[in-house]
Order: structure tokens, then sequence, then C-alpha cells
């Protein structure tokens, strides 16, 4: 699909400054798999991306109170 879309857009993924997340459950033989057939080796998350948390979580108020809080002292 990658490649489709690689192919299609005139865009390409650029394999170094590329990671990947997994979820505590997936076995270490499927994350190898995934990794290799993908061609990501960086298995990490972020704290940020653009500024915003990456994981979200259950607790979307907790997560994003600190940008209410950042735009309300603006707001002021």
């Amino acid at each position: 699909m990658l490649d489709i879309y690689c192919n299609a857009s005139g865009q390409r993924v650029n394999h170094n400054k590329s990671s990947i997340f997994f979820s505590k459950g997936t076995q270490q033989l499927v994350r190898d798999n995934i990794k290799n057939t993908l061609n990501v080796q960086n298995e990490s998350l972020s704290d940020r991306y653009l500024g915003m948390p990456t994981d979200v979580g259950q607790s979307k108020m907790g997560t994003f109170r600190y940008l209410r809080d950042r735009v309300w002292e603006k707001v002021k």
C-alpha cells in the first residue's frame, strides 16, 4: 500500500525518520515481521508530534488540559 501511495503521489517514505508503535500485547515475532516488511526499525512513541501529545489514552480532558490552560493564559 505504501508503494502504491508513493508511486501515485510522488512522495517517498523516509525510513530513517520513520518509527512504529505497537500495543503492549503485540508478540515480538509479529513486531519484527511488521518492522521488516515496512523497513522501519525504530520502535518508539514520541511524547509529542506537531506540538500535540501522541498518546491520548482514555482521559482526553487530562491530556489536553495543558492546551486549554495555555490558550486561556493568552486570552486573559
